[in-house]
C-alpha cells in the first residue's frame, strides 16, 4: 500500500489556533469599520436631497426669469403710456397755441391725457411688484444652489472617508450634509 502520511497533531493544532486568531483579527477589524456601511446610506440621503434641491433651484430661476420678463413688458407698457400722454399733451398744446375753439377736440385730448396718466401708477406698481417677486425667487434659488453644493461636499467627503477608512472625514461629511439639508429647508421659507 502506499505512503503513510505523518501528521503531527501539535503542529496541526498550532495552525488551527493561528487561523482562529486571524479570523478574530478580521472580525475585530470589520467591527472597527462597521461605520463604513453608514457612509453609503448618508451619501444616498444627501444625493436624494441634492436632487430635489437642484430641481427646485431650476424651477425658481425659471419662475424668476418669467417674472422679470413680465416686469419688462409692464415697464414697456408704462413707457408707451407715458409716450401717449406726451403726444396728446403736445397735440393739446398745439391746439391751444393755435387758438383752436374746437371744444370737443380739446376735451378728447384732455380725456386721453387723463386716461394715460391714470394707467401709469398701477403699471408702475405692478412692474415693481414683479421685479420684487423675481428678486425673491432668485434669492430662494441661491439657497437651493448652496444646499446642492454643501450636499455634494458631504457626498465627496463621505467617499473619501470610506476609501481611506478615516472616520473624522465622515464626521465632516455629516456636518456638511447637515448644513446642506438645513439650507435646503431654509429655501422653502
Amino acid at each position: 500500500m502506499g505512503d503513510h502520511m505523518d501528521v503531527e497533531p501539535h503542529r496541526l493544532q498550532e495552525e488551527i489556533a493561528e487561523a482562529h486568531e486571524e479570523i478574530d483579527e478580521l472580525r475585530k477589524e470589520e467591527r472597527g469599520y462597521a461605520w463604513v456601511r453608514y457612509v453609503g446610506l448618508t451619501a444616498a440621503i444627501f444625493a436624494v436631497v441634492a436632487a430635489i434641491a437642484a430641481l427646485r433651484s431650476g424651477a425658481l430661476i425659471n419662475e424668476a426669469m418669467i417674472a422679470q420678463i413680465k416686469a419688462a413688458d409692464t415697464w414697456a407698457e408704462y413707457q408707451a403710456s407715458r409716450e401717449k400722454e406726451h403726444i396728446y399733451t403736445v397735440g393739446l398744446d398745439a391746439l391751444i397755441d393755435r387758438g383752436s375753439r374746437n371744444v370737443q377736440r380739446l376735451g378728447e385730448y384732455r380725456a386721453q391725457i387723463a386716461k394715460e396718466v391714470a394707467k401709469e401708477k398701477p403699471l408702475s406698481r405692478r412692474a415693481r411688484g414683479l421685479e420684487e417677486e423675481s428678486a425673491g425667487q432668485v434669492e430662494r434659488h441661491h439657497f437651493f444652489e448652496y444646499a446642492v453644493a454643501l450636499l455634494q461636499v458631504g457626498i465627496a467627503l463621505g467617499a473619501v472617508a470610506a476609501l481611506a477608512r478615516f472616520k473624522p472625514a465622515w464626521y465632516v461629511s455629516l456636518a456638511a450634509g447637515a448644513c446642506g439639508i438645513a439650507v435646503f429647508f431654509w429655501g422653502f421659507r
